[in-house]
């Protein structure tokens, strides 16, 4: 598996391991020396601050998957297409929406979209979650579902590295 994090880009691009001396430090108006960003993170920093997605590559028995955070309109909309089954099945129905809308492409290729202008996108949601439901099966929904997950605590460990570096403004 490959990781490859980074702003909303297929391209693989493998950050480089921050190590101590390369933490930059900061100094506070009293002279006291503050952490800086990790460097480890900053370049899915980049992809947050200027495009509010981070994208992850990685292969699943013999394909290659391009996955991406979601924003706040595909999550409002994986709810709704998750929110028909609220009576039974609404964990699986929820993963996979997230899958069917997190996948950027799997071999190079995306998913089938409707063709049209830019619709609605709950409409498209709703077709790309019935095409995930009916063609996928549930191994490589979970495996797309697990490798998203990692992919939200990427976010939240750059998050917080961003709290860190800044810290509370006195």
């Amino acid at each position: 598996m490959t990781d490859a994090y980074g702003t909303f880009d297929p391209a693989d691009r493998p950050g480089k391991a921050a190590t101590p001396q390369d933490q930059p430090t900061l100094k506070a108006e009293d002279g006291t020396e503050l952490p800086g960003f990790d460097q480890r993170h900053s370049e899915a920093f980049q992809g947050l601050n200027y495009l509010g997605s981070l994208t992850k590559s990685f292969s699943w028995l013999g394909h290659e998957f391009v996955i991406r955070t979601l924003g706040v309109d595909e999550q409002l909309a994986v709810a709704q297409v998750a929110g028909k089954y609220k009576d039974g099945g609404e964990q699986l129905a929820y993963a996979t929406a997230v899958v069917a809308l997190a996948v950027v492409t799997v071999d190079g290729e995306e998913l089938p979209s409707p063709i049209g202008e830019d619709g609605q996108l709950a409409e498209w949601a709703h077709k790309r979650f019935a095409y995930v439901k009916a063609n996928w099966f549930q191994p490589t929904i979970n495996h797309v579902w697990q490798e998203y997950l990692q992919l939200e605590d990427k976010v939240a460990q750059v998050i917080e590295a961003m709290g860190k570096a800044f810290g509370p403004a006195a």
